[in-house]
């Protein structure tokens, strides 16, 4: 009888532990959660308290301009003074980067001379933003040469969606005096406008957005003996101005 009632006792307790095991299994994994688990979301909105700058707020996880105000609720989420309704990159502040790939100068420069020196002229909304390189290149005539030259970034208003990109090529003549080589292909008139190449750039909504140019001052069929013709090709990029 002894015997039968300490199996009883042993099964009785051993209810027990599991009932009690039953029980505490769900706060040992909610502490396991909070204290091991590396994911962990206060806020439950999605995005672990790791990477989300509000984790006990479930409407705001990511403040771009560390404001200290959530993206949903910032008016103006890169704080450059242009809301994000008017704002074409409203997470970042908007710049230029302006590449200049090749150069092939058609016609001689000065004489026969199989070389002749070069510079160009950037211009951004009609601002002289570089005069590349810092002194003036020799390059070799009738040949593609990669000159691989950029300009620096310029900041450009974010609200403004077309930004006027304007690149002029010049050499020096016998008399070392600079002139425009003509590398608009599009126009053949014979003044200045006839000779630079005007771009009008779209910024887009992205960094990283680009355009290419490409273009021959030849291609205007003008034959004055005082214009000389180059060709020209580049890159426009849209970058994060406040990186440069």
């Amino acid at each position: 009888m002894l015997s039968r009632d300490k199996g009883m006792l042993v099964i009785f307790a051993a209810i027990i532990v599991i009932i009690m095991v039953i029980i505490a299994t769900p706060f040992v994994y909610k502490s396991y959660k909070e204290v091991f688990n590396p994911n962990k979301d206060s806020d439950g909105d999605g995005v672990p308290d790791s990477q989300d700058a509000f984790p006990h707020n479930p409407k705001e996880w990511k403040d771009s301009d560390h404001d200290g105000i959530g993206d949903n609720e910032d008016p103006d989420n890169d704080n450059d003074g242009i809301l994000n309704e008017n704002d074409y990159l409203p997470y970042n502040d908007a710049g230029i980067k302006i590449y200049i790939d090749d150069i092939r100068v058609k016609d001689f420069l000065v004489g026969r001379q199989k070389t002749g020196k070069i510079f160009v002229k950037i211009y951004v909304d009609d601002e002289l933003i570089a005069t590349i390189p810092n002194e003036p290149y020799e390059i070799e005539i009738d040949k593609d040469i990669n000159v691989n030259w950029s300009a620096p970034t310029i900041n450009v208003k974010d609200d403004v969606a077309y930004h006027k990109v304007k690149i002029e090529l010049y050499y020096y003549d016998f008399f070392n005096i600079k002139r425009l080589l003509d590398i608009n292909g599009n126009d053949n008139s014979r003044d200045d406008k006839g000779r630079v190449l005007e771009i009008n750039y779209y910024i887009g909504n992205t960094i990283g957005n680009y355009l290419t140019f490409a273009n021959d001052g030849s291609n205007d069929n003008n034959i004055f003996p005082n214009e000389k013709d180059a060709y020209i090709s580049g890159k426009i990029v849209t970058v994060d101005a406040s990186l440069r």
